[in-house]
């Protein structure tokens, strides 16, 4: 070998060639790390996903065509929530016609115009080509897709419904709306790269419709099916390969922790395997895609809502069902552990618990706000202890983390509690009067407790109020916050500060009991 590079030494035009391309080399993988950094930034600093904005699906006629196919295509679209993701909801754009912005770690994809638009849509497609694409994720070009468009998935799905939804997107009003250029970091603007992702993730020569499990119910299979499939539920729900930092996510699912929870834009997506919904009812996994409310309580927000509203809410009870049904026999292994870097309690927060605490989400006490953890503290740490190790409101016993032991989530705990030790809340918590308390129950909260509107507790009924003052005031207080047992959350008063809805509980409660006490502490 030393003689090797002696000799190479010795001819100067072959090592200078040799500097040459290493320093091309060298440069290039700056440049695409450099560009990959810069997107990891834009995403950590983007604001929590805030859809408000859900299409409404388009009237088809379908006199003189194939009417059953095409409504059955309306329903598998619905159920595949293409509508998300094809319609620019930033904007307000026409459904289907594209153009949404989905930043990655690796550039910004925008999705395409899927309207019947001959020029800028798929109207020229024919029905192979449209097959070939949802299976095999290439398109009619020959061009591999990013794995951004959920293929991986949607090559479970039948031929049969593959055509129903051909036909529907065929008959939908068609925008021309030309699509927008993708805008990735190099050298992922080549799609000829992804052919390493389809060699490491993707058989190809494994697609087809999901064979049904002969030794399971029917509607065992169709859960599968739908959930597998169309749903594409492990793209959100699952922890992906990724590439050194779970920053850089490379859009591939582990199927060895399928369905145990993810991180997705800021949000949670918990564990959805019987882990966690293995003593949880049907009706109560219902309960979150058909009105919108977290297991345990609280309202659903982010990503899910999306779905929610453009999908879920859209199915019959018997599909939602066969998916509840399903949910609760999945099983999984859990993911290990993260890494306690930068101290105990750090990994399993940010493994965790940012999904919820980080923006405040559901109720939940936001990370470095005094304001939001002064309440709750004022019960003693044992208390948020307990609460955290077994489930209090809208947030799940150890926040998903089943894996974690007691110990861990009071690290977590410690974490979060130690972000706000030594700091003033901007607006300091104050105990009210009783007069401010009243004053608050007489605007916003009068207009259901006032008349006992559904079921609503009338202040001053003693044996209504004797459940709700023997859980205590702290289980009252997050029932309210998160919108649990009823409530409507937040206590239907966005605006109202912590202590003004503390007085207002504790005004209520006054009238309500036997107690001669005029101040209700946090017991």
């Amino acid at each position: 070998m030393k003689k090797i590079i002696d000799y190479i030494a010795s001819r100067k035009d072959i090592a200078a060639t040799l500097i040459i391309i290493f320093l091309v080399i060298a440069g290039a993988a700056a440049y695409c790390v450099y560009g990959i950094y810069e997107n990891v930034q834009k995403l950590q600093n983007a604001e929590p996903e805030d859809v408000t904005y859900f299409p409404t699906y388009p009237k088809i006629n379908t006199q003189g065509k194939n009417s059953d196919q095409i409504k059955r295509g309306e329903y598998l679209v619905k159920a595949g929530d293409c509508a998300a993701c094809h319609t620019n909801t930033a904007e307000k754009g026409p459904i289907f016609a594209g153009r949404l912005a989905m930043p990655t770690p690796f550039g910004t994809i925008y999705t395409p115009n899927i309207t019947p638009d001959k020029e800028t849509g798929i109207g020229g497609w024919t029905d192979e080509q449209f097959i070939k694409a949802m299976r095999e994720g290439i398109s009619p070009q020959g061009h591999y897709y990013y794995p951004a468009f959920p293929f991986y998935y949607f090559n479970k799905v039948s031929t049969e419904d593959l055509k129903a939804i051909k036909a529907y997107l065929d008959n939908i009003p068609a925008v021309k709306q030309k699509n927008l250029e993708n805008d990735m970091a190099w050298p992922f603007n080549y799609r000829i790269f992804q052919l390493g992702w389809r060699i490491l993730f993707f058989n190809r020569e494994n697609t087809g419709p999901m064979p049904a499990d002969p030794n399971q119910t029917a509607q065992w299979n169709r859960g599968a099916y739908l959930t597998g499939g169309l749903g594409h539920c492990a793209m959100c729900h699952s922890p992906s390969y990724h590439l050194i930092s779970k920053e850089l996510p490379l859009g591939a699912p582990m199927s060895t922790y399928s369905l145990t929870g993810a991180k997705v834009q800021g949000y949670l997506a918990p564990n959805i395997t019987s882990l966690n919904f293995g003593n949880v009812s049907e009706q109560d996994i219902i309960d979150v895609f058909k009105k919108d409310k977290m297991v345990g309580g609280g309202h659903i927000e982010g990503p899910m809502l999306e779905v929610n509203k453009d999908s879920l809410s859209y199915l019959t009870d018997a599909d939602l069902a066969a998916i509840a049904h399903y949910l609760k026999t999945v099983k999984s292994q859990l993911p290990p552990k993260p890494k306690m870097s930068g101290g105990p309690g750090k990994g399993i927060y940010e493994m965790y618990c940012s999904g919820c605490h980080a923006q405040g989400a559901g109720g939940a006490p936001r990370y470095g706000d005094p304001n939001n953890w002064t309440p709750i503290m004022k019960n003693g740490i044992e208390k948020v202890y307990l609460n955290a190790i077994q489930g209090v409101g809208g947030m799940p016993a150890k926040g998903t983390c089943l894996s974690c032991t007691d110990e861990e989530v009071k690290q977590a705990v410690d974490y979060m509690v130690a972000s706000v030790k030594g700091k003033e809340a901007a607006a300091p918590v104050k105990i009210l009067t009783a007069e401010d308390g009243k004053n608050i129950y007489n605007t916003n909260c009068a207009i259901c407790h006032a008349n006992g509107y559904k079921n609503a507790p009338i202040p001053g009924n003693k044996k209504a109020w004797q459940p709700i003052i023997d859980q205590g005031f702290v289980e009252t207080y997050s029932n309210v916050i998160t919108g649990k047992k009823g409530h409507i959350p937040h206590g239907a008063c966005p605006t109202c500060s912590d202590a003004e809805i503390i007085a207002a509980m504790k005004y209520m409660l006054q009238q309500s009991t036997t107690s001669k006490s005029t101040n209700f502490r946090l017991w």
